[in-house]
């Protein structure tokens, strides 16, 4: 009897520790987004610590092919994160002043409600029109962001100004017009004080699973680490990175290093086929 209870607790509790996505619809005004849905992934485990990640896809994807393919589930499950993706259509979404930005905060105060999340700044990351948004939607309210990261993105806002949260931009170098717009807005805000990790691929527009591993990194090394402090600093040119401080780390141009939390992210960086 005593072995038949134990069997039985294991599998209650293998039953409320999975990880399950749920859709919900928001109503906007948008034509093509009146009935605006989202796909929410819910971690195995909720704490009182829980946060929100916004997961942009490419452009007119659907929400739970995004979850799918960005592939965060073990970072969301290590660290309680509700991984949240809308499916916008068209209606220019990716500029939230006009709509999409008060749809994506409906959605947010929505989740939070509904699963009892403190109010806490969210993540933010995406691909191409999703890296667009990545940036937009941060730069149309900065205070509501933590850290956020772009891969393949040609529309980047004004450097000028911004409230800087650490962020991670990658971009195929065969991906031309993107990957000189992504690196010329990386230096212009690094001039402006930006906390950015830059890396660049051998590759074109396609998901990177090497951007995709990097991400990962990044935000894993921002939610372990409590104190924010930059423990390393890569030169963007060579791929090599020194700690911080050091006198090699204080020789790279500011405009061409990269900043790291962690030793992990750090090696992804600069690992090399």
């Amino acid at each position: 009897m005593k072995i038949l209870f134990l069997i039985l607790a294991n599998i209650l509790f293998l039953l409320t520790t999975k990880a399950e996505t749920v859709f919900f619809t928001i109503k906007t005004d948008a034509p093509e987004n009146k009935e605006l849905q989202f796909a929410l992934r819910i971690p195995k485990s909720q704490s009182s610590d829980s946060r929100i990640m916004v997961l942009f896809g490419g452009r007119n994807w659907q929400p739970d092919k995004t979850i799918k393919s960005y592939n965060f589930d073990k970072l969301a499950d290590r660290h309680s994160l509700f991984l949240l993706s809308p499916g916008f259509k068209n209606d220019d979404y990716w500029q939230p002043e006009k709509w999409s930005g008060k749809a994506l905060l409906e959605a947010v105060k929505y989740v939070r409600e509904k699963y009892h999340l403190p109010d806490r700044k969210l993540f933010y990351y995406g691909y191409s029109a999703g890296g667009q948004c990545s940036n937009l939607f941060y730069a149309w309210n900065p205070g509501l962001v933590e850290a956020w990261g772009a891969h393949a993105c040609g529309v980047w806002c004004k450097s000028e100004g911004l409230k800087q949260a650490p962020a991670l931009i990658t971009c195929g170098e065969q991906d031309t017009d993107r990957y000189l717009l992504s690196f010329a807005f990386v230096q212009s805000a690094r001039a402006n004080g930006a906390s950015i990790i830059w890396r660049s691929y051998p590759t074109a527009h396609g998901l990177n699973p090497e951007a995709l591993a990097l991400a990962r990194a990044f935000f894993e090394s921002i939610l372990s680490n409590s104190e924010r402090r930059i423990k390393y600093a890569g030169d963007d040119q060579t791929l090599k990175f020194y700690p911080v401080p050091s006198k090699y780390e204080k020789q790279i141009d500011p405009e061409l290093k990269s900043v790291f939390y962690s030793i992990e992210t750090a090696e992804l960086w600069q690992k090399q086929d």
